[in-house]
């Protein structure tokens, strides 16, 4: 009898792992658009905004996490040959 409180609460704490997971993707993503989304004065490409929208629908949940790095990884290197191209 032992077994199903405790598949219980494990089941409990599983689930409220996957819905903080699932609310640190969504905070990231936003995050990363923000990032992206040109103002008004800057001179930018409106596609970076539509790609980063359409990223976690191709790439899925699972993965998400993982491209997250790789695009933040992406990003910074394009700023430096960004800023070392001005100079």
């Amino acid at each position: 009898m032992k077994a199903e409180p405790a598949f219980a609460d494990q089941r409990d704490l599983l689930v409220a792992q996957c819905e903080l997971d699932r609310l640190e993707l969504a905070l990231a993503w936003t995050d990363v658009r923000r990032a992206m989304h040109p103002s008004a004065t800057a001179a930018a490409h409106p596609w970076i905004g539509r790609a980063l929208r359409l990223l976690p629908l191709l790439v899925g949940a699972a993965r998400a996490r993982s491209t997250s790095r790789y695009v933040s990884l992406a990003l910074i290197a394009w700023r430096l040959v960004a800023s070392l191209r001005r100079r």
